[in-house]
């Protein structure tokens, strides 16, 4: 059995206590101060991480500002070029409306004037006819005034012909 004697006991409570107090006077405060240090490296480095993400969420939020900032623009410089393709569009449909209207004005302007013109010359015609049947039928020239009556006389009897009013 174990046997415990007394003088063993008293050296090993010396001795575990002068170890104890060469331990707190040369090796206690290198260990705290190494334990102190270790402490303040992981609390620096748990701030600086914090800072890390900190800035990071701050760039993230930055970034995603400046994207929808560029889409807005592409958006808005999209539909700028719609209503500007629509204006030059809508330019163009009029430009041609209004040239296939002065285009139809013309003909019709040319129209009549070349309906005039041939109803002038089928009257003239008409008239010289009528002066030189007549001429035959009477066998004598006619003067002046006698020309100017029978040329409105047949110019009377013509007009309804043509479509034109007395």
């Amino acid at each position: 059995m174990l046997k415990l004697e007394p003088g063993l006991i008293i050296w090993t409570i010396i001795i575990f206590s002068i170890l104890v107090l060469l331990l707190r006077w040369k090796a206690w405060n290198p260990i705290v101060a190494a334990i102190d240090e270790r402490t303040r490296r992981i609390k620096d480095s748990l701030d600086r991480a914090e800072e890390a993400q900190k800035n990071a969420e701050r760039m993230r939020l930055e970034y995603d500002q400046m994207i929808a900032k560029a889409r807005q623009e592409a958006q808005d410089l999209i539909a700028k070029s719609r209503k500007s393709a629509e204006t030059a569009r809508d330019e163009i449909v009029q430009k041609a409306q209004a040239e296939a209207e002065a285009m139809a004005q013309r003909a019709k302007r040319d129209i009549s004037l070349e309906r005039e013109k041939a109803l002038e010359e089928i009257k003239r015609t008409a008239g010289e006819l009528s002066v030189n049947i007549a001429a035959k039928i009477i066998g004598k020239s006619l003067n002046a005034k006698d020309h100017q009556d029978l040329v409105r006389q047949a110019l009377q009897e013509i007009r309804p012909l043509v479509g034109e009013p007395n």
